[in-house]
């Protein structure tokens, strides 16, 4: 039965740069983001309740969802964001379950890393064989975000602010990777949980 791990972290924590690695090394991967945009696509259930529930303000002339108008409205307001959460978790997660499935149904001896951002906001912990949280200090996320997306400090903390912090994921994690320093320094943090995984 394939070994299959959680990996998860707070937003512009790096988590995307340690998926490449994982990836690099031979690991099997799998990011939620690609299912959270996979049902939202035009004409799916999610995007059609979004919709009807924020209006079509939140649609680009083509018909696609525009992450960006959504984002304004849902960042800001913590009751919005709980809205579209009932929308999209549910059928996030039944997507991500189908595949969790699928992997420890294999014979395969690889071991299989699942990007999940609100992984234990979505109750995913025990479907994993372990947690790896990636941890970077607050201030070194605040100012990360803030370069990567171009936001102000007060947009950038309504964002961080909207998740669970990064000490909480860390003391819930069965493993830490710690990306508050340079490349080089994620290197050996990440050397180092091979070897114990």
């Amino acid at each position: 039965m394939s070994k299959i791990y959680g990996l998860t972290g707070g937003i512009a924590a790096g988590k995307s740069t340690v998926l490449a690695m994982f990836k690099d090394h031979g690991f099997i991967i799998f990011d939620a983001d690609s299912f959270a945009r996979e049902v939202v696509i035009p004409n799916s259930v999610g995007l059609k309740q979004i919709v009807a529930q924020f209006g079509q303000q939140v649609l680009n002339e083509d018909g696609t969802l525009n992450r960006a108008k959504l984002g304004s409205i849902v960042f800001s307001d913590h009751n919005e964001l709980a809205k579209l959460n009932h929308i999209t978790r549910p059928l996030i997660k039944e997507k991500i379950l189908e595949t969790i499935t699928l992997i420890k149904r294999s014979t395969s001896k690889t071991i299989a890393i699942f990007e999940i951002q609100l992984l234990f906001e979505g109750g995913y912990e025990d479907y994993f064989d372990g947690v790896i949280s990636i941890y970077e200090r607050p201030e070194v996320q605040l100012a990360r975000l803030m370069k990567r997306n171009n936001l102000s400090e007060k947009v950038a903390l309504e964002r961080i602010n909207s998740q669970m912090s990064m000490d909480e994921k860390k003391s819930r994690a069965d493993f830490v990777i710690d990306n508050s320093g340079d490349l080089q320094q994620l290197e050996r943090e990440f050397k180092k949980l091979i070897s114990q995984l």
